[in-house]
């Protein structure tokens, strides 16, 4: 089975999820349970509020086991310092042609989200970026359209 590359951030962001999944809300929905037994006197049949309540512990157990799961087998992207090219790992900043600039970490599928700053190295701006050094111009095909971008910086 091909490793889950994630950066050190990637790493310890998915640690803490689980850490609060197995501590924290597990607890909580066990109580949520409970008192809905309770509230139903133990008969969990008629229950609206017990089957909704076991419906999100199988779901936080379902994360939970899929976190153990990728956890047991990741591969850290090891952090180099300064870059010279695009690579795994790295933060770049991108101006496109409105002169509107951007910054991304470049990141393994796993962990992307543009949203937050985290570009997977598959997706089309990260895949024409790849390999790619300060001062490059990269022409890519977005779902909004095509995009011309430069490459600002790359640390």
């Amino acid at each position: 089975m091909a490793k889950i590359r994630l950066t050190p951030d990637g790493l310890t962001r998915l640690q803490a999820e689980l850490e609060d999944l197995t501590h924290v809300r597990r607890h909580q929905v066990a109580d949520r349970i409970r008192q809905a037994r309770e509230e139903a006197h133990g008969d969990s049949g008629d229950s609206t509020a017990y089957e909704d309540a076991k419906t999100e512990l199988a779901l936080l157990e379902q994360r939970i086991s899929e976190l153990e799961h990728t956890l047991a087998e990741v591969e850290i992207v090891p952090d180099t310092g300064d870059h010279t090219e695009v690579m795994l790992g790295c933060h770049v900043v991108i101006q496109d042609a409105d002169g509107e600039r951007e910054e991304y970490v470049i990141v393994d599928h796993f962990e992307a989200d543009p949203r937050r700053g985290r570009l997977s190295q598959t997706s089309p701006v990260g895949e024409a970026l790849m390999g790619k050094h300060q001062g490059d111009e990269v022409t890519v095909e977005t779902p909004a359209g095509e995009r011309r971008l430069t490459i600002v910086e790359i640390r």
